[in-house]
């Protein structure tokens, strides 16, 4: 049975399938013994071939602070603002636009068809004559309706990729914790599954992400050598990070817009804090609640039943019902094992998307401040007009492009947590009915015919009269 865990990893796994390459075949063939891994750093230069970190971060952070002064020694920010960066792709196919709408609103310019993808059942394979296992997941996009097999390697160069790439404009959605104690336990496999189907549902509502080149290679390619060869094409893209702005093709805006957006982000930024200590403490909440559901409220149903149970046996005929009481609540303690999947485990997942992704908004809002005090200093300097030109512009630019992630986000938020407040209350509610619905058929099980509903009926009038001298009242 799944339980949430922290991430573990044991030394005997670590060159387990979470993490293996796509030459693993050549190279467990030649050698036993595994390549290092490198360690992944989102300011480092693209290489080929590069493998997944093993340390446990889901979501890497952008260094955007330790840029030094714009017109000393190599500065990423200060060389964007100034037009130093420059890339191919402004007017070409890997243009980001950005649109305002007649209310006001920046919001990204939607390219293409909007689909969806389905991360199917998982299926568990071997290789090396069953010396090595994996879980492979079936992803079917709708554009196609063609299935393609990934594994959770996959999924993970998939999420570097985006975060390496889109990491400074948008807030990457985060992937299922690594786990390797235990991987293939039937519960945990799906509990992965439900995460990784979150993952693809927000890439694909994303109205940047779903159209990348990266997103539609992995679910599109069924071919393992072009596959590979598609692998190397994005690692060696140069179009990221700060390169990656001069891609988005945004409105021109006057003095008084840059100062609502301004105004809009500095509130949102303190937001964000607050979201940020909210959903972790959700979270916690959530996986506490989980772990009592499975463990403590079933074990305590089981020992009241048995209780109950012994109870009438050592009096079977003065009390008949205790032994009725004792069968009920042993039943009642598997309804606590199902009802989690159905209100806290959703919620803790949800809770589990947005605890990435606001850790994600540190890097984008993170970024932001700083090109801004990059501006202050190139304004500052004697002479270089076309330098200060170039600045203003390009952090208006950057300033609708954070305007527009904040406009989806906000609005992805809003929808999101309706949802699952709507549909935690409403299994709640509908859980405690069955739990009142159960005890009442028990109670005219013990005790049939009129006696007993009387006494019901004067009981439940006994508790209303002393919820009403609490100042509790009956609901219609």
């Amino acid at each position: 049975m799944y339980a949430p865990l922290g991430r573990q990893q044991s030394k005997n796994d670590m060159w387990d399938d979470d993490w293996d390459s796509d030459d693993e075949d050549k190279q467990d063939e030649a050698s036993n013994t595994p390549t290092p891994v490198r360690k992944f750093s989102p300011d480092s230069e693209p290489s080929t071939g590069s493998r997944p970190s093993s340390n446990g971060a889901s979501t890497p952070s952008f260094s955007v602070t330790k840029f030094s002064h714009p017109f000393g020694k190599s500065d990423k920010v200060c060389d964007y603002l100034i037009g130093v960066t420059e890339t191919s792709a402004t007017v070409g196919k890997e243009a980001i636009y950005i649109t305002e709408t007649s209310n006001g609103f920046f919001q990204w310019d939607i390219q293409g068809e909007p689909f969806s993808c389905l991360i199917g059942t998982p299926k568990k394979s071997t290789k090396f004559g069953g010396m090595k296992s994996f879980i492979a997941y079936q992803v079917t996009p709708s554009f196609s309706n063609i299935q393609v097999s990934r594994r959770y390697k996959h999924f993970d160069w998939l999420h570097e990729r985006l975060v390496k790439k889109f990491g400074m404009i948008t807030a990457i959605p985060p992937l299922p914790e690594k786990q390797v104690i235990g991987r293939f336990e039937e519960d945990l496999i799906e509990h992965r599954r439900v995460q990784l189907q979150s993952f693809a549902d927000r890439i694909c509502r994303h109205p940047v992400l779903s159209t990348s080149e990266v997103w539609k290679h992995f679910l599109a390619e069924t071919d393992d050598k072009k596959w590979t060869q598609g692998k190397r094409k994005i690692e060696g893209d140069q179009n990221i990070g700060i390169s990656l702005l001069t891609t988005i093709q945004a409105p021109p805006i006057n003095k008084d817009t840059e100062n609502e957006i301004d105004d809009k982000i500095v509130a949102f930024s303190k937001d964000m804090g607050k979201m940020e200590s909210a959903v972790k403490n959700m979270k916690s909440i959530a996986n506490d609640q989980i772990n009592r559901y499975r463990n403590v409220h079933t074990k305590d149903y089981r020992e009241i039943g048995k209780a109950f149970a012994q109870l009438g046996s050592a009096m079977p005929d003065e009390a008949p019902c205790l032994s009725n009481i004792g069968a009920c609540y042993q039943e009642m303690s598997d309804m606590w094992d199902k009802q989690v999947a159905k209100d806290w485990d959703p919620l803790q997942r949800m809770m589990h998307d947005y605890k990435g992704t606001t850790g994600g908004w540190d890097s984008v809002l993170g970024l932001y401040g700083n090109m801004k005090e990059k501006q202050k200093e190139i304004m500052k300097t004697d002479g270089w007009e076309k330098e200060k030109f170039s600045a203003e512009a390009r952090v208006n630019t950057h300033r609708i492009t954070v305007e527009a992630e904040r406009t989806f986000f906000k609005q992805e938020l809003g929808l999101d947590m309706t949802q699952i407040s709507q549909m935690f209350l409403v299994e709640q509610i509908n859980f405690q009915r069955q739990i009142a619905d159960r005890l009442e058929k028990l109670y005219y099980e013990c005790w049939p015919g009129a006696a007993g509903e009387e006494q019901f009926h004067r009981a439940s009038t006994t508790t209303l009269q002393a919820d009403n001298d609490q100042g509790l009242t009956e609901w219609d």
